[in-house]
């Protein structure tokens, strides 16, 4: 029986939700480059040695057309986007971060309307305007006045740009997973975008100082590289290349619900009856967006 590609999306969300609790000490440790440039280390000691064993060389010659989309996958997803995640959150608030990445699958479906793989249909506007709402009232707590009284920085703009990066990288990974497989799509755009990472976490490794590297921050790098980098983007491209970007983009906005809910049991926190709300809006949007897509393998022709 056939994986639903749903379920590939949940997944990754979910190692993405434990990369928040997990990255946010590490970034005490290492500067925001420079732990990217760790965690893709690692990634890419998993990753060629397992597109070398299930297709051999092939992914390193993918069709001539892939190429250009590869380039910008690695730029913005691999490159671009954690750090940037770091970076912001190195000057702005977890909630300003939060409510920002929650307009990620919005931003999808105008950059798939830009790029003329298809226009936003209302059903996929309303479904993100409902998730947007459920994350605003997860990560604020049920609070107005805590939403009121936010006020945008530097970090704000650099959350801004990184969900741009991740907007845009989710569209051509739907494209580019119908050529190449989910798998020699991530190693390739790894490859690709590895001189740069190590150029600029290279960079900040040497020039600026980091912290103990201890047993538990060695974990950390672990869960960072492999299962927030290597089974995270994997499932990713899977879910994405078979739901279509549209449709696929809306999961992001699980990521708070499960950060909230692992924060119980790893952090000791308590969940509020406001964040158990904003959950139930952040479903009801997944599923207004996705409803009807499941009896379709491959992406219509609206989220090309």
């Amino acid at each position: 029986m056939k994986t639903p590609p749903h379920a590939f999306l949940v997944l990754a969300t979910l190692f993405w939700a434990g990369n928040f609790v997990v990255g946010g000490p590490l970034v005490e440790v290492l500067p925001p480059f420079g732990l990217n440039l760790v965690r893709w280390c690692i990634a890419l000691a998993v990753l060629v040695p397992l597109t070398l064993l299930r297709e051999g060389t092939a992914f390193v010659r993918p069709a001539a057309r892939s190429w250009p989309s590869l380039l910008v996958m690695g730029v913005t997803g691999v490159l671009l986007f954690n750090s940037l995640v770091y970076l912001a959150l190195s000057e702005t608030s977890s909630i300003n971060a939060a409510l920002i990445n929650g307009a990620t699958p919005i931003l999808a479906l105008f950059v798939a309307a830009a790029l003329g793989y298809g226009r936003p249909t209302g059903r996929g506007l309303l479904g993100s305007l409902v998730c947007l709402l459920g994350v605003a009232w997860v990560v604020s707590r049920g609070s107005l006045e805590t939403l009121v009284n936010l006020s945008p920085n530097r970090g704000d703009l650099f959350m801004l740009v990184a969900a741009f990066c991740w907007a845009l990288y989710t569209v051509l990974s739907g494209r580019v997973t119908r050529q190449v497989s989910p798998l020699a799509a991530t190693t390739a755009s790894v490859v690709l975008a590895f001189p740069l990472l190590v150029l600029t976490g290279g960079y900040e490794l040497v020039a600026r100082e980091h912290a103990e590297i201890t047993p538990a921050v060695l974990a950390g790098f672990l869960y960072v590289g492999l299962a927030a980098g290597v089974a995270a983007f994997l499932a990713w491209n899977a879910g994405i290349g078979r739901l279509g970007s549209a449709r696929g983009a809306i999961f992001l906005n699980l990521i708070p619900v499960f950060t909230a809910a692992i924060a119980v049991p790893v952090l000791g926190e308590r969940l509020v009856a406001a964040q158990i709300l904003g959950g139930i809006l952040v479903l009801l949007g997944v599923s207004l967006v996705s409803y009807g897509s499941r009896k379709k393998s491959v992406p219509d022709r609206q989220d090309e």
